[in-house]
């Protein structure tokens, strides 16, 4: 209720004013975290099914990030820019969950020697294929201990990078599907 002498009016536009948003159109971190993280799982667990194809399951965990917060908070006014920002962080929470989930999976299934095999065999691929001594040079750099290393820290990399992409892309895009009929 505000003070006498001030309309509810004048305190909503005050508090408007001071907070710089509506309250409605603000993301109350404390309530989205978990629903973003629920939806960082389930992204990282899509994207090691045939949804990995195109970035699917990370589309999808940006736009469950829009719902769970939805859920959460019924009356918020998502509008495509939060949905955007859940979805970044339900891609930052999924792309680590993933490459978790990746580093768990290959020391426990001893996967290790498979996935540095698989590696040298692409890479002597790629120098047979291309006849410049710089690149066979460059390709003779990625056979050794630390060439491997840089790959599957560019590739790890590469992957967060597309998490946070897709996710806020599919966040964007839930939130705009999802968005209420009252608000503009």
């Amino acid at each position: 209720m505000p003070p006498p002498g001030i309309t509810s009016g004048a305190a909503a536009s005050a508090m408007t004013d001071y907070f710089g948003a509506s309250l409605s159109n603000r993301i109350e971190w404390s309530k989205a975290l978990p629903a973003t993280a629920l939806a960082g799982l389930i992204a990282a667990v899509l994207m090691m099914t045939p949804l990995a194809v195109f970035g699917l399951g990370m589309l999808i965990g940006g736009s469950l990030a829009v719902v769970f917060y939805r859920r959460r908070i019924p009356m918020a006014s998502i509008t495509p820019g939060m949905g955007a920002r859940l979805g970044m962080v339900s891609g930052i929470l999924g792309g680590a969950i993933f490459a978790a989930l990746l580093s768990i999976g290959t020391m426990a299934f001893h996967a290790w020697d498979s996935i540095r095999g698989k590696l040298l065999e692409v890479v002597e691929q790629t120098a047979a294929r291309n006849p410049d001594p710089q690149a066979q040079q460059a390709m003779e750099f990625f056979k050794s201990p630390d060439g491997i290393v840089l790959l599957l820290a560019t590739a790890l990399i590469g992957t967060l990078l597309a998490f946070v992409v897709f996710s806020a892309l599919g966040g964007a895009v839930g939130a705009a599907l999802l968005r209420r009929k009252d608000h503009p």
